[in-house]
């Protein structure tokens, strides 16, 4: 049998406070008032109106990633900006003599 967990309005004792209600197959068996320990057996109350759901979370909670690899640092591109920077340096210092010669 399902066995599940549903927030009502319980009337017990001539008071109608919030309580978590258990289940067994559709069928109420036993209900905890919210802010309390103890259970109750379902016969002693009665059911007024189911309680909304609680709002989900916006933000779901990460699964903690198992201690992944360290990430090799990308070292396909190092060479490019080494070339590049070289040609700026190449260019800055000789761009006199190079458009000079253009001419």
């Amino acid at each position: 049998m399902s066995e599940r967990t549903e927030y009502w309005w319980v009337n017990h004792d001539s008071a109608i406070q919030p309580a978590e209600v258990g289940f067994v197959g559709g069928i109420p068996v036993h209900f905890r008032f919210i802010g309390t320990a103890g259970r109750v057996r379902a016969e002693a109350a009665e059911l007024i109106e189911r309680l909304p759901a609680p709002p989900a979370p916006v933000f779901r909670p990460q699964a903690v990633v198992a201690a992944a690899p360290a990430a090799k640092p990308q070292k396909s591109g190092s060479w490019l900006w080494f070339i590049g920077i070289l040609l700026l340096i190449f260019v800055a210092q000789c761009s006199g003599p190079i458009f000079d010669a253009i001419k």
